[in-house]
């Protein structure tokens, strides 16, 4: 068995819980297919580096997981078929030295579950009850410095202009 370790982009637009069953819907894909899942990253929901069909964000999921070569190719058949996923990108570790990375990234993943279930509603919660407030709020505070700070810079540029 190889190791490998995939990484699936899930449609934003898709509620809580149908997130939830498209990523048990992947991982039964690995498991019917005689893969063995060794661990689980829930990265949530990110910004995209570019749009892809339309979509700014995604939410991001990565498998580390043992299978057999010869079934990576359905596995990859049936996430082309799911129209719930934007993208998907399997990546094989082959050599030692990758097998001993692939070992490494686990053992990170396994660690960050307890520090997420603890932090991450505080962190999740905090932002979107500051954002609208810091919204609204520095839109006049950044009114006043702007008009404090234009006089500034023409001051200087009179005096380089007077010399």
């Amino acid at each position: 068995m190889r190791h490998y370790e995939n990484l699936v982009i899930v449609k934003p637009t898709l509620t809580a819980e149908e997130i939830k069953s498209q990523l048990s819907a992947i991982e039964e894909i690995i498991t019917s297919n005689g893969g063995e899942i060794v661990a689980r990253d829930e990265m949530g929901m990110r910004k995209l580096a570019y749009p892809i069909n339309k979509n700014e964000r995604g939410f991001m999921y990565v498998i580390y997981f043992k299978m057999e070569p010869a079934a990576i190719a359905e596995v990859e058949r049936r996430y082309r078929i799911n129209e719930e996923l934007l993208r998907f990108v399997t990546i094989k570790y082959d050599t030692k030295r990758e097998v001993t990375a692939w070992n490494k990234l686990v053992e990170k993943t396994m660690q960050k579950p307890e520090v997420k279930k603890e932090e991450a509603p505080a962190t999740e919660a905090a932002p979107e009850t500051e954002a609208p407030k810091s919204e609204e709020a520095p839109a006049p505070e950044a009114q006043a410095p702007t008009s404090e700070e234009a006089p500034a810079p023409k001051a200087p540029a009179t005096e380089a202009a007077a010399e």
